[in-house]
């Protein structure tokens, strides 16, 4: 009986908003806006996560830099040198994946008529173990080639079309300038870099071409480097075993443990989100005014509603129905309208995002959750302001009711 009750009411409020479709349109607005918004938002921050976490992917999770901090009593041995790596690498050999100097050259090269700029980046052999570099051509730095010195390079794919006007170039020498040397370096192999989309699309044009060179080959045994690249094995904690890193170094180096900095992908990315959800939290609470704005329309327009339809609530009060009857009535009334509001503004939201998505290629993360909460936050904003029109009419005296013209 009271299952058939409340989807009668249902169907009444149902038949109210359809009566009147342009008026439940406008009074349905607020709350579309507002919901939509909120789910626009919320989609945002939360496909911007996502993408964050594929950029910090690209870089590597558990990749650190470990540098040199303010120091003032400054001496030239606080400086990190090839020495003090291979202590690092034999102390620390089950906890490091990787560590090489954070350090990269420039140069002009030119192949007959065409001319580049080339990055040169300075790499130990398993590089390409701990980032994702796809080798078309040849081979990567490798062990060798770091105990000989070898005069190698590894280009970047685009380096060799400007260059040649062909990717398969292993075998062909270059001539760069090293310190004011002009050096000939033989094209070991060719790769390509495989990132993410989103980050190819925020690090634009680079005027510099990128490629790879051993660590030792440019460099003299004393030269000192600022800082290193580490990569920490998955298996370890990286800010742990990077305390350990930074007292090991502390003690070597006869220094404060704050003269040397550990600073981890992991520590940036938490800052980076935490950003990005501070921002996406206070702009969705703005956007959530105008669900109040919304709610006040459907107070109105219950008030409307409730006026006009004074003899039909006089008629069933003297019917018997009772007042908690007639509170229903219109309380799943304003529900309706609002949720309908909700859905409409979930699917204009969605269809906000899913349209911005493709015009920068981002994959869109749309969290259900979101959306069952705002079409019940929106029900709640139906009653919440349609209480009053429905307890004035549940309230009205059905002998007055029925007198109204």
């Amino acid at each position: 009986m009271v299952k058939i009750i409340w989807l009668e009411n249902i169907k009444i409020a149902f038949q109210s908003i359809l009566s009147n479709k342009m008026r439940s349109l406008l009074t349905m607005l607020g709350i579309i806006i507002g919901i939509s918004s909120v789910i626009s938002i919320v989609s945002i921050g939360d496909s911007m996560k996502g993408v964050m976490d594929d950029i910090y992917k690209d870089f590597g999770k558990n990749r650190a830099i470990l540098y040199v901090g303010n120091i003032e009593d400054f001496r030239s041995t606080d400086f990190f040198y090839n020495d003090d790596l291979e202590l690092l690498k034999e102390r620390f050999s089950e906890k490091l994946a990787y560590m090489c100097p954070s350090e990269a050259l420039r140069s002009d090269v030119t192949v007959g008529r065409n001319t580049i700029k080339l990055s040169m980046e300075f790499i130990d052999s398993g590089y390409d173990k701990v980032q994702q570099i796809k080798m078309l051509y040849g081979r990567m730095i490798n062990n060798k080639d770091i105990e000989r010195k070898s005069k190698v390079v590894v280009l970047e794919q685009n380096a060799a079309l400007k260059l040649f006007g062909k990717d398969n170039v292993v075998g062909k020498t270059i001539r760069v300038k090293i310190d004011n040397n002009i050096e000939d370096l033989l094209i070991v192999g060719v790769y390509k870099i495989e990132i993410s989309p989103f980050l190819a699309l925020m690090q634009g044009q680079s005027a510099y071409e990128n490629s790879f060179i051993p660590y030792t080959m440019p460099t003299s045994s004393n030269y000192a480097y600022y800082a290193l690249d580490i990569f920490i094995d998955e298996k370890y904690s990286i800010s742990f075993t990077g305390d350990e890193i930074i007292n090991y170094i502390a003690r070597m180096k006869n220094r404060m443990l704050e003269n040397y900095l550990f600073y981890t992908v992991e520590e940036e990315q938490t800052q980076v989100e935490s950003v990005v959800t501070g921002l996406s939290v206070a702009v969705a609470a703005i956007a959530a005014i105008s669900l109040l704005v919304g709610g006040i329309g459907i107070m109105n327009i219950m008030l409307v509603s409730v006026t006009e339809r004074t003899r039909e609530i006089g008629i069933k009060k003297s019917l018997g129905a009772r007042t908690k009857d007639v509170l229903f009535q219109f309380l799943i009334e304003s529900a309706t309208l609002s949720a309908i509001g909700g859905l409409v503004g979930t699917m204009t939201g969605i269809g906000f995002v899913m349209i911005g998505g493709s015009f920068i290629s981002i994959p869109v993360v749309v969290n259900p959750a979101s959306i069952i909460l705002a079409v019940a936050f929106a029900m709640v904003i139906g009653i919440f302001f349609g209480y009053y029109p429905a307890k004035k009419a549940a309230n009205s005296d059905p002998i007055e009711a029925l007198r109204y013209e």
